[in-house]
């Protein structure tokens, strides 16, 4: 489908002061009006340009017309009516967009990308295709959107017009993860595979790549200097990284290991600083590590459903966490106190992100919907929906 946009035809009225138009005649004078009539035709410019006036404030409060997203719809026609579940959610550098991914196996839902306006909460582009869309991720400057699915393939859009503009070689098992270097020249890419491979955004040319054998990798997050990669796997471990030196620093027990609960690790995530990360699992917990020497800082408990997402805002200060009831979590980075529990799906929440501002926090689930939080009252201000097109 193509996609396109309406544009409101625009009227402006001016009136310049300063500038003044001279006209010579040749005519006879005439006589001067009196000063009564002088009176009446200054009241009536004034009120011809008060009306005027008025006229073009009044345009002003009007709301802004609804403009029909880009559409890219490749999903198979017995897909149309199908609404899909939520994974990723992620925020624009500028915090001006939101992009959201969707999309199952079993049963079978369409792989979906949505693009929505933050401030006017409006859909801008809708990508579909058959197969589910697992993850997202901005580039630092906002010009390249990244995607990763469950047929293995990674790509490059640009988030304006939902054109590809690179499609990296397959995985062999769906890609969970996507993540930019901060300088913007390599995308890193996991999958259940058990690889992770980092690639030139350049040429699309694997540079480099790392095996996890035996283990299914869910996540991977780098440090803000790009020194650290840390990966979260089925088997609910973790693993660090020197990105630098292409050297593994430390292999960490994201579970606590109780043998009757499952160990899957779902959540990472670097503090801003780097100095430290925080692991979330399947046995309901939360642990923070320090980085340099893989120790175990502390662990975080509160959680009565698996951990399936984490993220740090943008100032270090405050950490979010989602679980498979729909609940998140906001606790103290630096202390652990547990700062509230918010009940804000009814289903897995997979999407977390922090504005980058630090205002604002968003949240998608499988319940398909999508939240905007202002962290402040901790009350949403929006729901995100949208209605099939």
């Amino acid at each position: 489908m193509v996609g396109y946009e309406e544009k409101a035809p625009c009227h402006v009225a001016c009136v310049n002061k300063g500038s003044a138009l001279a006209v010579t005649r040749d005519d006879p004078p005439r006589k001067q009006p009196n000063q009564k009539t002088m009176n009446r035709t200054l009241i009536g410019f004034f009120v011809t340009l008060l009306g005027l006036t008025v006229s073009a404030l009044a345009g002003t409060d009007q709301a802004t017309p609804e403009l029909k997203p880009i559409v890219i719809d490749q999903a198979p026609p017995d897909l149309k009516d199908v609404t899909s579940r939520l994974w990723t959610v992620v925020f624009s550098p500028n915090g001006k967009t939101l992009a959201v991914t969707a999309g199952w196996d079993n049963p079978r839902e369409p792989g979906e990308l949505v693009l929505w306006d933050v401030a006017t909460r409006q859909t801008k582009l809708i990508w579909r295709q058959e197969a589910p869309i697992r993850t997202a991720a901005f580039s630092g400057d906002g010009k390249l959107l990244a995607i990763g699915d469950f047929a293995g393939a990674a790509r490059l859009l640009d988030p304006s017009t939902g054109k590809i503009i690179l499609t990296f070689p397959k995985h062999a098992k769906l890609v969970n993860s996507v993540a930019f270097t901060p300088d913007d020249k390599t995308l890193v890419t996991s999958s259940f595979d058990e690889t992770i491979k980092l690639w030139d955004v350049a040429s699309g040319k694997e540079q480099h790549g790392l095996s996890v054998p035996g283990e299914g990798i869910v996540r991977v997050a780098i440090s803000s200097d790009s020194r650290m990669l840390a990966a979260v796997t089925w088997p609910g471990k973790a693993h660090v990284w020197d990105l630098t030196r292409r050297e593994e620093l430390h292999v960490l027990q994201a579970s606590q290991g109780d043998p009757g609960r499952t160990q899957i690790a779902e959540a990472v995530a670097f503090a801003p600083d780097g100095k430290s990360l925080v692991t979330g699992s399947w046995d309901t917990t939360l642990r923070i590590w320090d980085t340099a020497s893989g120790k175990l800082l502390r662990d975080l408990v509160g959680h009565n459903a698996p951990v399936q997402s984490a993220a740090i805002s943008p100032d270090g200060k405050t950490l979010a966490s989602g679980d498979a009831e729909g609940t998140v979590m906001l606790f103290n980075f630096a202390t652990g106190e547990r700062l509230a529990a918010l009940k804000a799906h009814t289903d897995r929440c997979f999407g977390l992100a922090f504005s980058p501002d630090g205002k604002h926090l968003a949240t998608a689930a499988w319940d398909r919907v999508v939240k905007i939080w202002d962290l402040e009252t901790r009350e949403p201000i929006a729901t995100l929906g949208r209605e099939k097109r």
